[in-house]
Parts: C-alpha cells; structure tokens; sequence
C-alpha cells in the first residue's frame, strides 16, 4: 500500500448496476471508507489479485464471474495480494442464495437494496470509522475557514446544548424530535458534522417511518453516541486541541 494511501480504509466495490455502484462509493466515502469500482468478476479479480484492500465488497450476480467464483478463485490464488481480505457479498435473491455466499467464505450477506445506515454499520464491524467532523465538507459549504470557525462555534455553543437538553428530556415523546433532527441535518453539513448528520438521519427515518421499537432503540443510541462524539470533537478543535 502507498504512504499517501497509509491510514485509509480501501474498499473494494464490484458492482453491476450503474445507479447502486454510484450510491454505494458515495455513501463508502460518506462512512471514511475509501472506494474503487468496478463492473465486472473478472475486474475484481485482477484488483484483488494486485492491490491490498481492507474489504471486499462483492455483488453476487456479477457479469463475467460470480462474486462467488471471484472469492473462491481469489482464496485459492497464494500470489494474491488481497487473498485474506474479508468479504462480503451483496445480493437481490433470495435466502437459499445467502447461505450459499456464506458457505462460500463470505463474512457477511447484504440484502439489496442497501441502506446507508445498514453499510455503516459493516464498515464499522470491518474497522472503518468516519471522523466527527469534516473539515473539507464544512469548507465547500460555508466558503472560508473563518466562516467555518464563526457557525462551528455556535453550533457548539448554542445548537447542540439545546438538542442535548431536548434529547435528555424526550421520555416517552420521542416524536417530539423529529422537528429538531430536521433543523439538525442542515446545521450539521454547514459544520462537516458527517457523523452527527448520518445519525440524525438515520433517527428521523426510524421515528418518521414508525420502525419497530428495537430499530428506534439502536438509532437513538447512535444518536447519542454521535452528538457526544461531535460536541467532544468540536470542543478540542475550537479550543486548538
């Protein structure tokens, strides 16, 4: 691996279809991760064969080889340079055809669509973790470093001290949330706030969609765990830590 390439988390993407291949490098990127794509087995193989990954990201159905016959030719090659790497494969058909992918060496079945909240958590499982903040998102939406510095400050000082008391007191009303995790999303992109942002979405998504209660429950406490991320993050970069 490059020393430029040192501390990324490269995945691996073999993907078919144009539109999923295109939302899964986004909502990679969206998680830390670090994606290269392709369309075909055969493209994967060789990449796999040549270039060290993190994690192998494999739809089943490929054109050319099978996300199957890819991991059983890639396993079997001792020259490979990826030939360990975890992977995972992703597919539209049903159960039968999950636990053959597991069998096949697989370490985990994805069922499409995918969520981005359902991808964040395996790259999470596989060693892939975003940071809080963003500093090249807040840059691109606010236009300078001082504007970026002036809205992170009263993001910190005056936005999220009002949702940590709003969160702190739901109790039962947890719907009440929803208008703040709306108001959240925006302040949360002028700031980079990728973290707190994908948690606010994935939270709104739950409570709006009346998601069964375990569902509500792991999203309110990725929500906590972001928001205390992000207001401990956005405390040490605004007091030079």
């Amino acid at each position: 691996m490059d020393k430029e390439e040192a501390g990324q988390f490269r995945v691996l993407l073999a993907e078919d279809d144009a539109v999923s291949r295109t939302f899964l490098c986004e909502a990679i990127r969206a998680c830390g991760g670090v994606p290269t794509a392709c369309e075909d087995g055969p493209s994967a193989l060789a990449l796999a064969r040549t270039e060290a990954w993190h994690l192998l990201v494999l739809d089943h159905q490929l054109p050319g080889l099978a996300g199957d016959a890819v991991l059983a030719a890639l396993r079997a090659d001792p020259a490979a340079i990826a030939r360990h790497a975890p992977a995972i494969a992703t597919t539209a058909e049903p159960d039968a055809a999950r636990v053959q992918l597991l069998r096949a060496g697989f370490t985990e079945v994805l069922p499409k669509p995918l969520s981005i909240a359902t991808l964040r958590a395996v790259l999470e499982r596989h060693g892939c973790r975003a940071g809080s903040l963003d500093d090249d998102d807040a840059l691109r939406a606010c236009g300078s470093p001082a504007a970026v510095a002036h809205l992170r400050q009263l993001f910190a000082d005056q936005e999220l001290p009002k949702v940590q008391y709003e969160f702190d007191h739901l109790g039962e009303a947890r719907h009440a949330l929803l208008p703040t995790l709306h108001r959240l999303r925006a302040s949360c992109g002028f700031c980079g706030a990728v973290a707190l942002a994908q948690a606010s979405e994935a939270l709104h998504h739950a409570l709006s969609s009346d998601a069964d209660p375990e569902r509500v429950d792991a999203a309110l406490s990725d929500f906590a765990q972001a928001l205390k991320e992000t207001r401990a993050t956005l405390h040490a970069k605004l007091n030079g830590g």
